[in-house]
C-alpha cells in the first residue's frame, strides 16, 4: 500500500504537528536526518526522479528552524561520543547529515546551517579528495542525464557487463537506468567512466555533451562534486567529513575485493587529503537492496566507528552502529510530513499497518 496518502500529508500530519502530538509521542532518540543537497539559485527542476533528493533552500530553513525549536540538534562529535558510551544525550536528539558532497552543499546549504547555528556530517566520495579542480559528476547521475538527453530509439550494448538493451520507450528510461547502475557497479570507478563514454557515443551525444554542466553555474552547483579545496572549506566552516565510498557504486552488486576497496580506501584517501580522522561511513544508496551484511562487516574492518544507512530512521528507531538508520528528506516533503518522519510516527504507523522493516534484512 501507499503509506503517504494525500490525507496523511495534507490533513493528518499537519494536525498532529500543530497539536504537539508528534513531538510528545516521539521516541527517546537519537534520530539521524539525511539530505542530498539544496537546489542552487536559478536551477530549474528537470525530472522528479533525478532531482527529488534535493530540497529547496526555504524548505531547508523551515525544517532546521523546526528542529532547533522543538528538538535537540547535536553535533557529529556528540553522536560519536554517545555511540562510544561516553556521553548521554537529551531526549529527542537529532543529528544532521548530508550525502554526496555536491557543490551546492557549500554554496547553498552551509550558509543556512551557519545562519541557524547548526553543524552537519557531510559524506564525500574519494573523488572529492582530488587536489585539482574537479569537473566530475556522480556517475549514476551522469548516466541518467544522458538517457534523458538521448534521441529515440535508445539502444545500448556493453558485452563485458552483459548489457544489451533496446529499443526502449520513453517511460522505460528509469527502469533501464537502474538496471544499468546495478550492472556497472560490478566494475571499478575507472572502468565505469569508460563505459559511460561508450554509452554517450551509442546514444549519439556529442563529445562536448558535458560542457554545459561545467559552464553553467547553476548546473555546475547542482551536478558537480566538491574538490579538495571545497572539502577543506566545509571543514573550516565547522562541518565534519565522512566517507561515502570511492565512487558510489551499489555495494551489494560489487564483488568482495571491489567492495573492500571502495569502503576502506575511501577512508584512507580522505584522511590523507584532509589530515584528519574520518570516523563515519555513509553507504551509497543505503537501503536494504543495496547494502548487505558483508558491507556492514567491511565498514567495521576498515576502521570506521559508525556507518549510516539511508532508510528506517526516526526517533525511537533501534540503532546498530554499523547500520545507523536515517530519515531521507526529499523535495516533496512538507514540514509536517518531515516532522512525522523524524519523530518516528511515520515509521511506527507503517509498522502497525503491516509495512516491511526497511533495514531488518541487513542487520538481522
Amino acid at each position: 500500500m501507499r503509506f503517504v496518502t494525500p490525507a496523511l500529508k495534507h490533513i493528518v500530519f499537519p494536525v498532529l504537528s500543530r497539536s504537539g502530538y508528534l513531538r510528545y509521542t516521539a521516541g527517546a532518540g537519537p534520530a539521524v536526518v539525511t539530505y542530498h543537497g539544496v537546489f542552487p539559485s536559478g536551477y530549474v527542476v528537470r525530472n522528479p526522479a533525478l532531482d527529488g533528493n534535493l530540497v529547496h533552500a526555504d524548505a531547508l530553513r523551515r525544517q532546521l528552524r523546526l528542529l532547533r525549536s522543538r528538538y535537540h540538534v547535536i553535533t557529529p562529535d556528540d553522536f560519536l561520543h554517545w555511540s562510544d558510551g561516553e556521553l548521554s544525550l537529551p531526549p529527542h536528539s537529532i543529528l544532521l547529515t548530508c550525502d554526496d558532497a555536491l557543490r551546492n552543499t557549500l554554496t547553498e546549504m552551509v550558509p543556512i546551517l551557519q545562519e541557524i547555528g547548526l553543524s552537519c556530517l557531510f559524506f564525500a566520495t574519494g573523488a572529492s579528495a582530488d587536489e585539482t579542480p574537479s569537473m566530475l559528476m556522480l556517475w549514476y547521475e551522469e548516466l541518467y542525464l544522458m538517457l534523458l538527453d538521448a534521441g529515440e530509439p535508445i539502444t545500448l550494448s556493453l558485452p563485458e557487463a552483459s548489457v544489451s538493451i533496446g529499443p526502449i520507450a520513453p517511460d522505460q528510461k528509469h527502469s533501464c537506468w537502474w538496471n544499468l547502475v546495478q550492472r556497472l557497479s560490478q566494475f571499478n570507478g575507472q572502468s565505469r567512466r569508460g563505459f559511460l563514454d561508450r554509452f554517450r557515443e551509442q546514444l549519439r551525444l556529442s563529445a562536448s555533451w558535458r560542457e554545459r554542466f561545467i559552464q553553467d553555474s547553476s548546473l555546475a552547483a547542482r551536478f558537480l562534486t566538491l574538490d579538495l579545496a571545497g572539502l577543506q572549506q566545509l571543514a573550516a566552516a565547522g562541518m565534519t567529513i565522512g566517507a561515502h565510498s570511492l565512487s558510489h557504486p551499489v555495494l551489494s552488486r560489487a564483488p568482495d575485493d571491489l567492495a573492500w576497496q571502495e569502503i576502506s580506501e575511501s577512508r584512507s584517501v580522505l584522511e590523507k587529503a584532509l589530515g584528519q580522522t574520518v570516523w563515519a561511513f555513509g553507504y551509497p544508496f543505503g537501503n536494504a537492496a543495496t547494502v548487505t551484511r558483508r558491507d556492514l562487516r567491511l565498514a567495521e574492518q576498515a576502521g570506521f566507528r559508525c556507518a549510516f544507512m539511508n532508510a528506517g530512521g526516526g526517533l525511537g528507531a533501534k540503532i546498530d552502529r554499523f547500520a545507523v538508520p536515517r530519515v531521507h528528506v526529499t523535495a516533496d516533503m512538507n514540514l509536517s510530513e518531515f516532522e512525522a518522519h523524524i519523530s518516528g510516527f511515520y515509521r511506527n504507523l507503517r509498522t502497525r499497518l503491516g509495512g516491511a522493516d526497511e533495514l531488518k534484512a541487513v542487520v538481522s
